[in-house]
C-alpha cells in the first residue's frame, strides 16, 4: 500500500472571523493550511474554539485495487481528547482507533472515504496528531503552506456522544459534513446498466442516516437524528423517504419529548417525506465503484407544508446490489417555510434560553439494496 497518498492538514486562524452565518448555524473564517505528507490518510482540523474542535480524516486509495476494511490509530500529546464521531467505529480514550463502519469498509481506486469527529481541548490551538495504520504509511519530510476558506469553524456542538445522534447499529453521526469520494467518476454507457436497477431499491434504514443540528443562544451547536427512516425508489424511478418524526433522537428523553409534542406536533402530523423522481441514468448508468455528483430538487412535507429542497448528493455504486446516496451540503430547512414557527417559539420558552434558531442544517447518507 506505499503508493497511497494524502496529507496531514492543520487549519490556523490568520484573523478575526468574517463573517457569522448564524442563520444556517455555520461560521466562516479564513484559515491558513500547514500541510504534512503521509501515506493514505489526511487528518483535519475544520473548525476550533476555545474549549473545542471538530476534525476530518480522509482516506484514499489511488492504487488498482480495492482495499476491503480499513483501520487506524493516534494518540493526542496534550489534553484533546475525542467526545464524538461519525461515519466511523471510534475507540479508546487516547490513544483512538478508528475502523470503518459497516457500509464504508471498502473503498475502490482512485476513491476516498472521510469521517469525522468532535472534541475537547484546552485554551491551545487543536493538535494534529500522526496517524498510524497500513493504509497510512510513513512521513515524509514535505511541508506546503496555503490558505482557504474554512467552514463550520465553531459549528461543534459543545457535547456529543456517537450513542446519541446516531443509530447505534451502525454507529455514526454527523454535524454538517460529507464522506463523498474526492474525484467523480464519468458515466459509463447505457449497456452496463445492472438487470438489478429495473426492479427497484428499498431503504436500508440500518446502514443509512439523517441527521440535524440545532443552535440555541447563538452558539450552542447540538447535533441530532431521526433514527426511523424507510423508502425506497420504484422501478419507475419516484424516490420515496418518510421520516417517522416520533423517532427524534436528541440524547436527552425531556427534549425528544419536547421536540415530538410543541415542535412537530406528531400526534397530527406523525411523519415527514421525501418525494424525488431520479432519473435512470443516475444509478443505472454507474458501476460498481463509480459514483457522481447531481442536483437535485426533492418534495418535502412536513408538518402539513410541502415545499420543494435543492441540495447536490453523491450518488456511489457500492455494488450490483447496492447504491450510497449522500447529501455534499447541509440542506436548510426553515421554520417558517414548513409552519414551525410557532413549535420553536414553544421550545425556548419551555427550556427558559434567550433563543433558538429558526433555519436548521440536515445532512443525510441514504443507503438502497436492489430488490
Amino acid at each position: 500500500m506505499s503508493s497511497l497518498k494524502a496529507s496531514v492538514v492543520n487549519p490556523r486562524l490568520t484573523g478575526a472571523l468574517r463573517r457569522s452565518c448564524y442563520a444556517i448555524g455555520l461560521s466562516l473564517a479564513l484559515s491558513t493550511l500547514s500541510t504534512q505528507a503521509f501515506a493514505a490518510c489526511q487528518y483535519t482540523v475544520t473548525g476550533q474554539w476555545s474549549n473545542g474542535f471538530t476534525g476530518s480524516v480522509k482516506i484514499t486509495n489511488d492504487t488498482a485495487t480495492a482495499t476491503t476494511g480499513w483501520s487506524l490509530s493516534w494518540q493526542y500529546t496534550g489534553d484533546n481528547r475525542i467526545s464524538g464521531s461519525y461515519d466511523v467505529s471510534m475507540s479508546g480514550t487516547n490513544p483512538y482507533t478508528a475502523k470503518n463502519a459497516g457500509w464504508n469498509g471498502t473503498i475502490q481506486p482512485n476513491q476516498s472515504v472521510t469521517f469525522g469527529f468532535q472534541g475537547s481541548k484546552g485554551a491551545a490551538a487543536a493538535e494534529v496528531p500522526v496517524l498510524t495504520g497500513t493504509l497510512c504509511g510513513n512521513a515524509t519530510s514535505s511541508a506546503v503552506s496555503s490558505s482557504r476558506s474554512s467552514v463550520a469553524s465553531s459549528i461543534a456542538p459543545s457535547s456529543i456522544s456517537s450513542s446519541s445522534i446516531a443509530p447505534s447499529s451502525s454507529s455514526r453521526s454527523s454535524l454538517v459534513s460529507s464522506s463523498a469520494p474526492s474525484s467523480r467518476s464519468s458515466m459509463p454507457s447505457s449497456s452496463s446498466v445492472s438487470s438489478v436497477d429495473s426492479g427497484g431499491w428499498s431503504l436500508n434504514s440500518i446502514d443509512s442516516y439523517l441527521n440535524f443540528v440545532t443552535t440555541k443562544n447563538t452558539h450552542n451547536v447540538e447535533a441530532h437524528n431521526f433514527t426511523g427512516l424507510s423508502g425506497e425508489i420504484n422501478p419507475a424511478g419516484i424516490a420515496t423517504l418518510t421520516i417517522d418524526l416520533n423517532s427524534v433522537n436528541t440524547g436527552v428523553a425531556l427534549r425528544d419529548q419536547r421536540m415530538r409534542d410543541l415542535l412537530f406536533e406528531t400526534i397530527t402530523y406523525p411523519t415527514a417525506t421525501v418525494t424525488l423522481a431520479v432519473p435512470a441514468s443516475v444509478i443505472g448508468g454507474l458501476t460498481v465503484g463509480q459514483s457522481s455528483q447531481n442536483d437535485i430538487t426533492a418534495s418535502l412535507n412536513l408538518h402539513g407544508v410541502t415545499a420543494n429542497v435543492t441540495t447536490r448528493v453523491l450518488v456511489q455504486k457500492l455494488s450490483s446490489t447496492r447504491v450510497l446516496v449522500q447529501s455534499l451540503a447541509p440542506v436548510l430547512t426553515k421554520a417558517d417555510t414548513y409552519s414551525l414557527t410557532n413549535g420553536v417559539e414553544a421550545l425556548r420558552a419551555a427550556v427558559g434560553i434567550a433563543s433558538i434558531n429558526a433555519s436548521v442544517p440536515v445532512d443525510f447518507a441514504l443507503v438502497f439494496d436492489a430488490r
